[in-house]
Order: C-alpha cells, then structure tokens, then sequence
C-alpha cells in the first residue's frame, strides 16, 4: 500500500475529528479536503515508517487553526433576526430637526421657554407649572400657546409630522 491508499483509508478518522472542530459537515468536509490537499503538496516532508495518522491530524489541526485565527466568526443569520436587531433606523434628519428646535428655544423669551419646557417638555400639568413658576394658570396657558406659536414661525414644522420617539438622555438635555 502507497502513501496515497493510506491516506485515503484515514479520510473516515479525520472527517470524525473535523467535524468535533467544526461543528457541521460542509465545513469537515472542506477541512479534509484542505487537509489531503496539504498533505499531498507536502508529501516529500513526511518520512516513511512514522505515524502517518498523527501528522495528517497535525496538518487537519493546523489548517483549522489557521482558518479560523485573525478572522471574525460568522453567524449564520438565514431568517434575518440577528442583523434585524443591528439595524438603527437613521436619524440624520431628525438630528438636524433637533437642533433647530434647540436654537429655536434659544430664541423665545425666558418666560415662554420655561413654561413650554415645563409643560410639554418635563410633563408637568399647567396647574404644577403655575406653582413652579409662581403665576397664575392662565399665564402658564398662555405663555406655552405663545412659545409654541413662536416655534412654529421658527423652525416652520409641520404638526402633523410626527415626533419621533426620543430617550430619556434627550428629554433631560431638551430640559435643561
């Protein structure tokens, strides 16, 4: 029997082994077949009358090794649930939305500011404003009708847009 023959009678021994490293069968298969290819092109370094099995497992353990150092290990993702929870929605035009109505905040008077941030940005009631503000509800009232008329002229924002969700860290830095 040649080296060849021995090798081939090996192939069942050394798919076993690559499966337990790769964990599915096309993948043991290509390491065999990377293997033999290996063993074939480097044949001339294998010495007779030494353990043939051991150095076609060293060549399998290397070329696995090799295969899988400096690379990221994929995920199979056939029904798209792992890159569906990757996806963020974009948000560019809502940040520039943002900062205009930032800059838009900074153009009202102190008053209306406080009140408009007050009711509509912390959610306080009209009545818990007024006592924050130390006026009446009236002036609350009206002083949020104004601000919100005034960043309509500003920012020229389409109501019937709708908001998008925003976070707490945004609800907070919009407060303050």
């Amino acid at each position: 029997m040649g080296l060849n023959d021995d090798m081939l009678a090996l192939v069942p021994k050394l798919r076993a082994h690559a499966w337990v490293l790769t964990r599915r069968a096309s993948d043991a298969d290509d390491l065999v077949q990377e293997t033999l290819m290996r063993a074939w092109q480097f044949r001339h370094t294998f010495q007779p009358g030494t353990n043939l099995k051991a150095w076609l497992f060293r060549i399998l353990r290397n070329a696995f090794l090799a295969s899988v150092s400096g690379k990221l290990r994929l995920v199979e993702d056939v029904d798209g649930k792992f890159t569906g929870r990757l996806a963020h929605a974009p948000d560019q035009e809502w940040r520039v939305r943002f900062r205009e109505l930032l800059d838009a905040l900074a153009k009202l008077p102190p008053q209306n500011c406080e009140a408009l941030l007050l009711v509509a940005g912390s959610g306080l009631t009209y009545e818990e404003a007024a006592e924050v503000c130390d006026c009446s509800v009236g002036t609350v009232k009206s002083r949020v009708s104004r601000a919100r008329d005034r960043l309509t002229e500003i920012v020229g924002a389409d109501l019937a847009e709708p908001a998008p969700e925003i976070g707490r860290s945004q609800r907070i830095r919009l407060a303050s």
